[in-house]
């Protein structure tokens, strides 16, 4: 067998091979109704005796062997001269849910599976080398030369069992944590200054997505180290990641673990949000954008001065207007007269505007919406005043105002149909009585539809596609949303 680190997911799995000792040919189905094969009953499949409680893929795969999984025993009806065959399925689940046919081999009356086409199929699902729990399940057949009966029927599967496999090493590890180091001088590194990313969702060698949001002097330089390095400290032996000579002064480009590395330079004091990508794996095949950095200042909120902005003529609120979670997407509700800006602080630095200016159409619904670019120095206008739903892209500068008609809210009360209006008391808050279920789920909503929508949880309704409220005990509630300040709040009391 020849090793792959990795496998491609199998383009298309057979749907088994009747593999006898000395005869692998495939066999040609036959339909014999007399035969009392036919009958499921007649056969046992059990987990073999000799299959390892952790079966080490790359150690089989290494001395070119196949790997037993089941036993089958006939009955004593078994008809004379049939060998036993087999097709199989492979599931992450005892139930079979995401089952696909795979190869199975037989060997007498043991089942085995090929380890290097097992590694396909986990790499299809995650290239984590972590160990794995499969399920397996058979359907057997009664061999005679090249007449094949599949027993009880073409859908029929038996011997249900669980295996836990060991994949293949990789060939890069890719840590769970890493930090970032900074130096003065490029020379003097110190675990002083230094701070850990967050992993992204998932294992990391599905998504070796990494960011980080934290305080930075400016003016310094910076490399990436993995914790095994972090820990020891010694950078001369251990793995420490810079970037290419090309990107060494950029705010984004590409990484580099070469020894001819350098380190990266910022240039931007105050809160900074780094993104790194490190797929060392993708990098040791040869993958291009496997290993690549971005920084920005990370704005936590912007503030809106304007015409009548919440009752303020050009001037800025203690409180902020907009937020986000990711500090690219942010999200605001204020009451706008006929023009604002953009403000990273509450004060006149770092104002921002739109020099395009804002186009404003009413859609089929009567929602009132203006879309544009948040770009330039001039005052964005606003088509007409009232509470407005704002949502800006700092990244793209994409910006779009939604005029806010009414809130509702929406769920399995109502089977998600149209939202249950709630009244009014002011421009931020708003109130209804529902009666719901326990298990109901549900959301508020802007103007009967999802273009502004709030889930998450009471004390921070989340606008950036927050979950679904879930509710803990039939009854009926009084319900109200506030939406005056950042954190958007609500209460839900039963009656």
């Amino acid at each position: 067998m020849k090793k792959y680190i990795f496998l491609p997911a199998l383009a298309a799995l057979a749907l088994g091979f009747t593999a006898c000792e000395d005869d692998d040919t495939l066999g040609i189905p036959v339909v014999n109704p007399e035969l009392p094969a036919v009958d499921a009953s007649l056969v046992t499949v059990a987990p073999s005796a000799d299959m390892p409680a952790v079966i080490s893929l790359e150690q089989y795969n290494d001395n070119n062997q196949n790997f037993p999984v089941a036993t089958v025993s006939a009955g004593e009806d078994w008809p004379a001269g049939y060998t036993f065959g087999a097709v199989g399925q492979i599931s992450t689940d005892e139930n079979f849910s995401d089952a696909v046919e795979f190869p199975v081999y037989t060997n007498g009356s043991t089942i085995l599976l090929n380890p290097e086409e097992v590694q396909g199929y986990v790499y299809g699902l995650t290239r984590d080398p972590a160990e794995m729990t499969l399920w397996l399940r058979y359907g057997v057949q009664a061999v005679n030369g090249s007449e094949v009966i599949r027993l009880g029927g073409a859908d029929a599967f038996i011997g249900a069992q669980k295996i836990v496999v060991k994949p293949f090493s990789p060939v890069a590890e890719i840590e769970p944590v890493y930090y970032l180091i900074w130096s003065d001088d490029a020379e003097t590194w110190s675990k002083e200054q230094s701070a850990a990313f967050t992993k992204g969702a998932g294992s990391q060698y599905d998504n070796p997505n990494f960011t980080l949001v934290a305080e930075m002097p400016g003016e310094i330089y910076w490399k990436i180290i993995p914790e095994s390095t972090y820990d020891t400290f010694d950078l001369e032996n251990g793995l420490v990641i810079g970037v290419t000579e090309d990107d060494s002064e950029s705010r984004s480009g590409n990484l580099d673990e070469s020894a001819d590395q350098l380190a990266g330079y910022l240039d931007i004091a105050g809160r900074v949000m780094f993104e790194v990508r490190i797929d060392r794996i993708a990098a040791a095949e040869g993958k291009n954008d496997a290993m690549t950095f971005s920084y920005k200042q990370a704005i936590e909120n912007f503030w809106l001065a304007g015409d009548n902005v919440n009752g303020l003529s050009w001037a800025f609120a203690a409180e902020p207007t907009m937020w986000t979670n990711n500090y690219t997407e942010y999200a605001g509700l204020a009451v706008l007269g006929s023009e604002f800006k953009f403000a990273p602080t509450n004060g006149w630095s770092g104002d921002f505007g739109s020099d395009g200016g804002l186009t404003f159409v009413t859609t089929d619904s009567g929602e009132l919406i203006g879309k544009g670019a948040a770009v330039g120095s001039k005052n964005i206008n606003v088509a007409e005043p009232g509470l407005y739903y704002i949502s800006l892209n700092y990244v793209t500068k994409d910006l779009q105002l939604v005029k806010i008609n009414s809130w509702g809210i929406i769920g399995g009360f109502n089977g998600w149909a149209a939202s249950e209006e709630m009244t009014k008391v002011d421009d931020f808050t708003y109130t209804v009585t529902q009666d719901m279920n326990e298990g109901d789920e549900w959301k508020f909503r802007a103007n009967n539809d999802w273009t502004a929508s709030l889930g998450g949880s009471f004390d921070n309704l989340n606008p950036f596609n927050g979950s679904n409220f879930t509710c803990a005990e039939t009854g009926t509630y009084d319900i109200t949303l506030n939406i005056r300040n950042i954190p958007w709040t609500a209460t839900v009391v039963k009656k």
